[in-house]
């Protein structure tokens, strides 16, 4: 009787185990993503607008970024053809050229040719005068 007993023990012990192994095999079904609100500043860092399709829109969205920051005194011009864009101008700024190109590829541009150059002021020395330059006059006794 004993014997009987201890392999029923045996029999539900094992079924125990294999029951906690095979629930543990199987995987929990997966939740959604929790939803995070919109804010002010995950709207501007993590949304971003649908990409234009058209050269119009793509030129239209370059255009519109470059007169609504630093870049609008450049006087930069913009042409988009087969949604390649071609940007030329001039700017004091060096990298004023590299935020235009940042800018067209934002608004969707496959390919941005940077035809801005960047004018070099040129650096004005001061002529210093001293006592030594000038003319020495002879003192009269």
């Amino acid at each position: 009787m004993k014997r009987l007993l201890s392999i029923a023990y045996c029999n539900v012990a094992a079924l125990l185990v294999l029951s906690i192994a095979v629930s543990a095999q199987t995987a929990p079904a997966a939740k959604p993503a929790p939803v995070q609100p919109m804010t002010k500043s995950t709207t501007k860092s993590k949304v971003k607008a649908p990409t234009p399709k058209t050269d119009a829109d793509i030129q239209k969205c370059i255009e519109e970024k470059l007169s609504g920051s630093k870049l609008k005194d450049d006087g930069i011009t913009v042409a988009v053809s087969g949604g390649d864009s071609t940007l030329t101008g001039a700017t004091k700024v060096a990298g004023h050229k590299g935020n235009a190109a940042q800018f067209a590829k934002r608004c969707g541009a496959t390919k941005v040719t940077n035809n801005i150059t960047v004018q070099s002021t040129p650096k004005v020395k001061a002529a210093k005068t001293t006592d030594s330059a000038a003319p020495k006059t002879p003192k009269k006794p």
